[in-house]
């Protein structure tokens, strides 16, 4: 990313087409296939999770023509907007999110607040496949870039998952994209710019942070506390600390009920 910007910044258009080509995802039917399967496509009737490979393939196909026009859209506006702090979070990963920055729950659909992926996603959670967002970000506002995937030795852009109704896919080829009407224009393909007060995070509290997964009960102890990442030298101390609390109804930015309740808990460790 850091290349891409350096090259639009200086408006070196034939240099930076191949990183733009790069970014298309090879042999895209046989990728969404093997990670999320073709069960019952040959069937009549499909249900809402049926055929799910091809029908993410179908859409994906449709975006490849405008993609690296879109993504070089994309660059022009993060440099304009002085966008150009990177980092990379992988999604399959248990507790998911930024470490260096405040991350907006807005952005990307709420998952900076949960360690589970949507149902579509499931099935790249399921083949321990990486899926990268990448937060985008300067001293006052962010933005992120879902998704990607390294594939076949270089790091590829997948988008949003969106597969086509079972209506569409039903009845135009899923092998064969109608060049009938008005040609596709590039779009731009980051989330919402947000301003926030607060962006970045001090170094020293990332060195003191520990990412925790608890399980609570329904009488707000917790029954399971995981160690997800961080500073080792602070990891028990943490989980201890985590152990002896209780948590009430109201805990977190949505509270809940009392019940069984899994969540991602950062523990900053005391100077």
């Amino acid at each position: 990313m850091g290349d891409m910007v350096s090259l639009q910044q200086r408006g070196e258009t034939a240099a930076l087409a191949p990183y733009l080509q790069s970014l298309i995802l090879p042999d895209a039917d046989n990728w969404f296939t093997a990670r999320f399967g073709n069960l019952h496509c040959g069937e009549e009737h499909l249900a809402a999770n049926d055929c799910m490979g091809p029908r993410l393939a179908y859409v994906y196909r449709s975006f490849v023509p405008i993609l690296p026009a879109s993504f070089a859209l994309t660059l022009a506006d993060l440099t304009h907007e002085r966008l150009t702090n990177f980092e990379a979070t992988n999604y399959t990963e248990p507790c998911p999110g930024p470490q260096r920055i405040v991350g907006s729950q807005k952005l990307v659909g709420g998952l900076t607040t949960t360690p589970f992926l949507s149902p579509t996603l499931s099935g790249l959670v399921q083949h321990l496949e990486p899926t990268y967002v990448l937060w985008i970000y300067n001293d006052t506002k962010e933005t992120t870039l879902p998704f990607f995937v390294y594939s076949q030795g270089a790091f590829r852009y997948i988008g949003m998952f969106h597969p086509a109704s079972i209506e569409d896919f039903q009845e135009k080829s899923a092998t064969v994209i109608e060049a009938t009407g008005p040609a596709v224009s590039a779009r731009y393909l980051t989330e919402d710019q947000l301003d926030m007060e607060k962006i970045l995070i001090d170094p020293a509290v990332v060195q003191r942070t520990v990412v925790l997964q608890v399980v609570v009960g329904s009488d707000g102890k917790p029954k399971e506390v995981t160690y997800v990442r961080g500073n080792n030298a602070y990891k028990d101390t943490a989980i201890r600390r985590v152990e002896k609390r209780r948590f009430d109804s109201t805990f977190g930015p949505y509270g809940f009920h009392f019940k069984a309740l899994t969540f991602c808990l950062n523990v900053e460790s005391p100077r």
